[in-house]
């Protein structure tokens, strides 16, 4: 099982939302460590998760979410409240259009339950890495999907000569959250390369040494950002099912260096490092 933080990684959501769908009975942990009081979930309550976030941003109210979640309401009724509100989202500005993105894709795993599972999860060892790199907190998403297409187009003017190798995100919150986030945006390199690297608008990525992993559990997907909870759910099963935990700060590597305005293309691979429990 995922401690409370652990599993907002693994579906994506906030601690304060889960915490908060276990006060109103939305949904409870799967156990509750009496002498800790830890909050532990399972990769199997992600498909009643998911439910409860579609309805969510569907407009429902608690209420009626709390109703359609109990009745178990199939993916072909929600797929068809998709279509009704479709009608009105897109009208609407980009951020909303994005949501319906991720309403789409959080179906879509609904719709796989029971076919989906962590055979394509594969698990390696990563050595020791040097990156040039930049952290920071972006607002949101959105903003951190626009800062990778600006330094994977400014980044490659600054420095040529094949020194610089794939795009990599690090998350280094401990929980998930889809607001302020703490990560890393960089280049592993393969070449020697001493000094940071001044942007344009006086920011600067620097370099700095990634220690090697024993164990990274890997999976590719291919497609927009807003559907990489399909993957990191592929990655929880596998940690669940053959006793691993998460231990450090989960990538992404783009296979393929981002393409400002075509990240719906994007081949990422997503690594989570592990320790056996």
């Amino acid at each position: 099982m995922f401690r409370i933080g652990e599993f907002s990684r693994i579906a994506r959501v906030s601690c304060r939302a889960l915490r908060y769908y276990d006060e109103i009975g939305l949904l409870a942990p799967a156990r509750i460590d009496q002498a800790s009081g830890y909050r532990y979930y399972s990769a199997a309550q992600l498909p009643r998760l998911n439910r409860i976030l579609v309805l969510r941003d569907l407009g429902l109210s608690l209420e009626q979410i709390a109703r359609a979640v109990h009745d178990g309401l199939p993916a072909a009724e929600l797929r068809g409240m998709l279509l009704m509100r479709r009608s009105e989202l897109e009208q609407t500005l980009e951020v909303h259009a994005q949501r319906l993105r991720h309403i789409e894709s959080r179906i879509a795993q609904i719709e796989a339950e029971g076919s989906s599972s962590g055979d394509d999860v594969m698990v390696r060892a990563e050595p020791a890495r040097r990156l040039l790199s930049m952290r920071q907190t972006v607002p949101s998403f959105a903003d951190g999907v626009r800062l990778i297409g600006e330094l994977a187009a400014a980044v490659p003017r600054l420095l040529r000569g094949g020194a610089l190798g794939q795009f990599v995100a690090i998350a280094h919150a401990q929980d998930f959250e889809p607001d302020n986030i703490d990560v890393e945006f960089g280049f592993f390199l393969e070449a020697g390369l001493a000094g940071p690297v001044a942007l344009p608008d006086g920011r600067a990525l620097r370099v700095r040494e990634l220690a090697p992993v024993e164990r990274l559990a890997t999976c590719v997907r291919i497609g927009p950002p807003q559907d990489a909870h399909l993957t990191t759910a592929r990655i929880g099963r596998f940690i669940e099912a053959n006793g691993y935990r998460i231990n450090g700060p989960n990538r992404e590597v783009f296979l393929q260096r981002p393409s400002p305005g075509a990240m719906e293309h994007a081949v990422v691979e997503m690594q989570f490092p592990l320790e056996k429990l």
